[in-house]
């Protein structure tokens, strides 16, 4: 598992608080003019018994759902007057996954629906949606049937609470993605100027050019992956490369409605591994799959060891072609042809080149060296014109330890005392070595 990921995921418990599950911010001083509901109708009877704002304890409660222009609340109260109730908030997401209603409080405590007539009250000490519930701070059972309440434990409800916590952990079973474009949930929030995105749009063009186009937002603007048919063919899954190529960013086509996005620090696909400091995201239709890896190391993993394979075997690939056309290469290449010829200069050319690779401890050794330059090239001052030297462009051919030879380009020159040129100096080396066969090096 990449560290960015473990970091990711201790930031996203950090903002566990900001999201859609705890968004309970209904003025609770004028909750009767706002909030459509019978007071004193619903009335609820309680495994334990809770503290009541008139003193004492009480084992009844007045329990009621209503509206707040729009938004689903529910209304507890310990009394039919005097009281000042608790005001929990409908959960949408949650509750149409799971086909179970679900409240909730800035206080931290939820309300599962347990069945018709029944909730479960808890304070777990982790989010719904984030992690399974394992501790609980509070916890209770209320329901409308008095006899039904005399059936349930504290260890019951609480076992109840944390199946719900899971069940919402888990890949929908009877949702079956057909992929393609639609919104997707992302493992970890997309940040673009400074705001962090919990959902994306991803649209599939088709055309002369496959492309994969993501939208965060509709002032966001949008991020364009290309299709990559040579490297997909080769794993049997769909790639996308982000358009702007030094960003080393693609898109993997895992299954139907689930991407994996990843990230490469240190090159593109066919040229590195999948190294430490590499990492993903994912991006799926199904929030569940989502949340499950996020609660899943072994999901992680596998995840990871599946982006190493791919990786390295398109840069296996990518390597064995790069191989071929490089002895392609060796094999047709020549030494480039001579061109000024001084044999008085021969011996100092030859000289100066191999002081140069002691010098550097070149590991190649030096067989010849000649002139590729048609003449020689005056230097002068630039604010007097006098001349204070010359310069002539020249070869170096070489055996190499592999087997090979090679040659490469240099840059031989002499200074001018005013009478004469002294002594020939290597005075630049010019890009890489040209390798080829030595019986073409002769």
């Amino acid at each position: 598992m990449k560290n960015l990921i473990i970091a990711i995921l201790v930031a996203i418990t950090a903002l566990a608080t900001s999201n859609c599950y705890a968004d309970s911010s209904i003025d609770k001083t004028n909750i009767k003019a706002k909030v459509t509901f019978k007071i004193g109708k619903e009335i609820y009877y309680l495994l334990e018994a809770e503290r009541s704002p008139k003193g004492g304890t009480t084992k009844t409660i007045i329990l009621e759902e209503g509206d707040n222009k729009g938004t689903k609340v529910m209304v507890i109260a310990a009394c039919k007057s005097g009281c000042v109730p608790a005001i929990y908030t409908y959960q949408s997401e949650p509750s149409k996954t799971l086909g179970k209603k679900i409240y909730f409080n800035t206080a931290g405590i939820y309300i599962m629906q347990y069945d018709e007539n029944s909730f479960v009250s808890v304070m777990p000490t982790k989010q719904l949606g984030k992690a399974p519930f394992d501790k609980f701070v509070f916890s209770n059972f209320y329901s409308k049937d008095a006899k039904k309440v005399k059936t349930i434990t504290k260890a019951k409800a609480e076992a109840y609470a944390i199946r719900i916590s899971k069940e919402i952990l888990t890949p929908s079973k009877n949702v079956v993605s057909e992929g393609g474009n639609g919104v997707y949930s992302v493992a970890t929030p997309v940040k673009f100027s400074g705001k962090a995105y919990p959902e994306l749009e991803i649209s599939f063009e088709k055309g002369a050019v496959q492309k994969i186009v993501t939208k965060l937002c509709d002032k966001c603007g949008t991020d364009s992956y290309i299709h990559m048919p040579e490297f997909s063919k080769l794993i049997g899954v769909d790639i996308y490369a982000n358009s702007r190529s030094h960003l080393n960013q693609y898109i993997y086509v895992d299954k139907p409605g689930v991407l994996l996005w990843t990230r490469y620090k240190h090159g593109g696909l066919g040229k590195q591994l999948w190294e430490k400091y590499d990492y993903y995201n994912m991006f799926a239709m199904d929030k569940q799959v989502v949340r499950g890896l996020l609660n899943s190391e072994v999901q992680q993993k596998e995840i990871d060891i599946k982006v190493a394979n791919w990786t390295k075997k398109i840069k296996n690939s990518e390597d064995k072609r790069r191989a071929d056309e490089e002895k392609k290469g060796i094999d047709a290449r020549r030494l480039p042809k001579a061109g000024l010829v001084d044999n008085s200069l021969k011996a100092q050319s030859l000289q100066a080149i191999k002081n140069w690779a002691t010098k550097w401890a070149w590991k190649e050794t030096i067989t010849k060296t000649y002139f590729v330059g048609t003449d020689w090239s005056i230097r002068r001052n630039r604010l007097t014109g006098t001349q204070t030297g010359r310069e002539i462009q020249g070869v170096v051919v070489m055996t190499r330890p592999d087997g090979l030879c090679s040659f490469q380009y240099i840059l031989f020159a002499q200074e001018y005392d005013g009478s004469k040129y002294l002594t020939v100096y290597t005075d630049a080396i010019f890009g890489g070595q040209y390798k080829l066969k030595c019986e073409h090096a002769k």
